[in-house]
């Protein structure tokens, strides 16, 4: 029986065995929300750039044998979420109101919905092999002063 277990199921990895058989492995340690920002190296990675003036940045990586997973938040001042929006791929005109991150495993983000807040979501286009898909909620509930911003990107 193959399933995800551990970190893998952050991003919805599957453990394979080096056999070429699928097996349970044990679950390494889990990735917790550090405070600050990912290495430039993992932001290269997963084509992300945090814009200047972001406040309470926090990210989780899940690096698993075939994929690589990065979960990101921070707030920013409205104005300047456009220039994110652009370089993380998700057209500005895509965005629609919800909240994206059920399917991230909240127990190791601490990410939950709340009641009372106004979520718009959008995901990355275009479909380059080689580019990792970025899912965006943002919290616009205190713009336009300041808006925050939660993004996981796998990559493969």
């Amino acid at each position: 029986m193959v399933r995800a277990v551990g970190a893998a199921a952050l991003f919805g990895g599957l453990l394979v065995g080096g056999t070429g058989c699928a097996e349970e492995k044990s679950a390494p340690a889990e990735p917790r929300m550090q405070r600050g920002l990912p290495s430039a190296k993992v932001l290269r990675l997963h084509q992300l750039s945090v814009p200047s003036g972001a406040r309470h940045v926090a990210y989780a990586r899940d690096d698993g044998w075939s994929s690589y997973g990065l979960a990101l938040t921070f707030r920013v001042p409205e104005r300047r979420l456009d220039g994110f929006l652009r370089a993380a791929r998700v057209p500005n005109s895509s965005l629609r109101r919800g909240y994206f991150l059920g399917d991230v495993a909240t127990e190791q983000t601490g990410w939950k919905k709340r009641a009372g807040r106004s979520y718009v979501k959008g995901s990355s286009s275009g479909t380059r092999a080689s580019a990792p898909r970025h899912d965006v909620t943002v919290d616009m509930t205190d713009r336009p002063r300041e808006v925050t911003v939660y993004v996981t990107s796998v990559r493969g």
